[in-house]
């Protein structure tokens, strides 16, 4: 998936079509965590959030999913314990929320996204 760079636009995440436009009865929002990247503008029921401090990502995500608006979460460079990744992996399969970590490659040049797709 590949955005614009920073220098001339802002960054975008591009959501495949069937998850871009899905019907507005789906259940909950997409919220994306992100110091550099962001949803294109015609996704619907999506947010960008400043990506917090790494030590408050856990915390913020955990709030996220028990929320009980949540859908799926985009992290850019999401990094947890063994631990966070057990609870939190728990509370996506009890909440029906999808995580995401998702990788700026070549920030300068470009910006190329990768996640597990």
């Amino acid at each position: 998936m590949a955005t614009t760079t920073f220098e001339t636009e802002s960054n975008i995440l591009q959501f495949p079509q069937r998850v871009a436009k899905r019907a507005p009865a789906h259940k909950g929002w997409s919220y994306l965590l992100s110091n550099s990247v962001a949803f294109q503008k015609d996704v619907d029921y999506a947010i960008r959030i400043q990506k917090p401090d790494q030590e408050k990502v856990p915390a913020w995500i955990r709030r996220l999913i028990t929320s009980g608006q949540c859908r799926s979460i985009y992290v850019e460079d999401l990094i947890l314990t063994p631990e966070e990744r057990v609870s939190i992996k728990q509370l996506c399969e009890q909440y029906a929320v999808s995580l995401v970590a998702v990788s700026v490659n070549d920030k300068v040049a470009g910006n190329i996204l990768q996640g597990p797709w």
